[in-house]
């Protein structure tokens, strides 16, 4: 005798199968590696509550995935994790995420996702399987929306950060007291990227490599430019504050044109977004205006 499981059903056992298997091999885990459990508790310093802010998909995954960090770091080796932690910086390190927890992350989803995957895909629903593998991808793709984010706010701040800025260094203070000055007095994300450069040329870092690793951080051509035209001015000994004048005025022109360049994208959707929502309720007023008008008798239809 067969019994017929309906999907509801079939969701709840896959989820119940994949619980099992993390807990598993959490477990399995832990009875293996019990001297690196001890040492945990006994030295490891109290840990910061996360923010309340946090994806709860990511708090799940990041507790699914906990216990297998260490073990994919050693396979990722140092150079992966130099370009993961380069990804985490551009991104602006949200919800302080650094590459230990980004490895408990996509280590979470790896069993996580892909255990569901599995079972959806062994039941016959091979089109929720995908949707529920692609959540595996969940972690890069809030990067690189954090990422882009961050570019634009960068590109909307510029301009003014940097008539402040030539200002300041008018009023006779130098490049870094101008600088950490209008950082303070104009807080966001540009601010915080030349905090951190200043920083780092505080802790012995020259400035050609501190900004030299603040372009690299950051893929705004117009921080670049600034960054660039900073560095020949200070070789070429040119006045920084007429250069900083010229450089602002150049990217007020370049951010006018990237907002009509954003607009231009803008347009179709919005236009797709109009016809979505108003077509059938329009076709519903002219049709039944019609049918109404005709005097056809349906009774015939509905009996």
């Amino acid at each position: 005798m067969s019994i017929a499981l309906t999907p509801s059903t079939s969701l709840l056992l896959g989820l119940s199968g994949a619980l099992c298997v993390v807990l598993f091999t959490w477990g399995f885990h832990l009875m293996t590696r019990t001297s690196e459990v001890t040492s945990d508790f006994i030295t490891a310093a109290p840990k910061k509550k996360k923010s309340d802010e946090t994806f709860i998909l990511h708090r799940i995954t990041e507790l699914i995935g906990r216990p297998f960090a260490t073990t994919l770091l050693e396979w990722l080796g140092e150079e992966q994790q130099a370009k993961i932690q380069a990804r985490i910086d551009a991104a602006g390190r949200p919800e302080g995420l650094t590459v230990r927890r980004y490895a408990q992350r996509k280590a979470g989803e790896v069993l996580l996702y892909g255990t569901l995957a599995v079972f959806l895909f062994l039941q016959g629903s091979t089109t929720l399987a995908l949707v529920v593998l692609a959540f595996g991808t969940l972690t890069d793709l809030s990067l690189y929306s954090e990422k882009r984010k961050r570019q634009e706010e960068i590109q909307k701040q510029l301009p003014d950060f940097l008539d402040v800025l030539a200002v300041t260094v008018s009023a006779g203070l130098s490049f870094r007291q101008a600088l950490a000055r209008v950082a303070d007095a104009m807080p966001g994300v540009l601010a915080s990227e030349f905090q951190l450069a200043l920083r780092q040329m505080e802790l012995g870092t020259s400035r050609r490599d501190a900004f030299a690793a603040l372009r690299e951080r950051n893929s705004n051509e117009a921080l670049g430019r600034f960054i660039t035209a900073l560095q020949q001015a200070e070789e070429l000994g040119a006045p920084l504050s007429q250069t900083l004048h010229a450089l602002s005025t150049d990217m007020r022109r370049e951010d006018a044109q990237f907002l009509r360049r954003k607009a231009q994208h803008l347009n179709p959707r919005v236009t797709a977004v109009t016809a979505a929502t108003m077509l059938p309720g329009l076709l519903l007023i002219i049709g039944g205006g019609m049918l109404l008008g005709s005097e056809v008798d349906l009774s015939a239809i509905f009996g």
